[in-house]
C-alpha cells in the first residue's frame, strides 16, 4: 500500500491514532470499573500525548520490527493475506508492550510494582489489541488510505497489489 516514506508515515498516523484511542478508552474503562460517557472524555485528554509518543514508536520502532520479523515467517510469494497478518501480528507484538508501558507509568507512575502492573497490562491490552488490529482498525485504515491515495496508484499496481485490493486488504 504506501509507496512512500510520506505515504507510510500518513498510514502510520491514521493507523495509530485510531488504535491509541481505542486501546485509551479500553484502559480508561478497565481503571474505572466500565464503559461511561465520562470514560471517552477521559481518554481523549490523554489521547494527543499517547498519540504522538505512539506514532513515534510505531514509525520508528514497530514498523522495521513487525517487517523484520514478519519475513522471516512469511516469504514474499505467500498469499498476500498471509504476509499482512504477518505483518499486523507482529506490529500487536512490538506495539503493545511499549504503549503498555506508557499507559503504566502514566496510571500507576513509577514504583517497586511497577513491572508486575506491566505485564499485566500487556496481557489485557494483547487480548483487545490484535482482535481490533486484525478485524477492526487494520481493514479500515486500508480502506481510508486506499482513498487518499487512490489517485496516486492508478496504473501502477502489481497483480499481487490488484488482488489484494480485490480481497479488501492491502498493506
Amino acid at each position: 500500500m504506501p509507496k512512500t516514506k510520506f505515504q507510510e508515515f500518513i498510514f502510520t498516523l491514521i493507523t495509530s491514532g485510531c488504535m491509541i484511542f481505542i486501546m485509551g478508552v479500553y484502559n480508561v474503562a478497565i481503571h474505572t470499573g466500565g464503559l461511561q460517557a465520562a470514560t471517552f472524555k477521559h481518554a481523549l485528554h490523554s489521547f494527543p500525548l499517547e498519540w504522538f509518543i505512539g506514532l513515534l514508536c510505531a514509525f520508528f520502532i514497530a514498523n522495521k520490527t513487525s517487517k523484520y520479523f514478519a519475513f522471516r515467517v512469511a516469504k514474499p510469494t505467500d498469499r498476500p493475506i498471509f504476509i499482512i497478518l504477518c505483518i499486523q501480528t507482529f506490529t500487536v507484538c512490538t506495539m503493545v508492550p511499549l504503549m503498555s508501558l506508557l499507559g503504566t507509568i502514566e496510571s500507576s507512575g513509577i514504583t517497586s510494582n511497577l513491572i508486575f502492573i506491566w505485564l499485566q497490562t500487556i496481557c489485557l491490552n494483547f487480548i483487545m489489541a490484535y482482535p481490533l488490529q486484525i478485524l477492526v482498525v487494520g481493514p479500515f485504515c486500508r480502506f481510508i488510505f486506499r482513498h487518499l491515495f487512490a489517485f496516486t496508484n492508478q496504473g501502477n499496481e502489481s497483480k499481487v497489489e490488484n488482488e489484494m485490493e480485490q480481497q479488501g486488504f492491502a498493506e
